[in-house]
């Protein structure tokens, strides 16, 4: 039974290895390494759209959507990290019952 068990233990370490993983992709400043790109900083210019009617409001929509795709990311970052904390957990206590029952 035990190697049973040991197969799981390791089922679960490598799911928390991958949430970790995935989570720590979760960084905007990652999608600009290696390129001559750099992530946005303060707010949209209006001229960045040269002389378009209602450049102002598409500056302030680019804006938006940014902030937004921050806040996704950072939620989904967030929830990946707790994903592998309760892997940890749930390891944790399954070795504890192991242990407790003499197994």
């Amino acid at each position: 039974m035990s190697g049973w068990v040991d197969v799981h233990y390791q089922a679960l370490e490598e799911c928390g290895k991958r949430a970790r993983k995935v989570a720590n992709m979760l960084d905007l400043d990652d999608a600009f390494e290696g390129t001559k790109s750099s992530a946005p900083t303060g707010q949209t210019s209006s001229k960045t759209f040269g002389a378009l009617k209602d450049s102002g409001d598409l500056a302030t929509d680019v804006d938006k959507v940014w902030r937004a795709l921050e806040e996704e990311l950072q939620a989904g970052k967030s929830r990946l990290n707790s994903v592998e904390k309760a892997i940890d957990q749930v390891e944790t206590n399954l070795r504890k019952a192991a242990k407790a029952s003499g197994g």
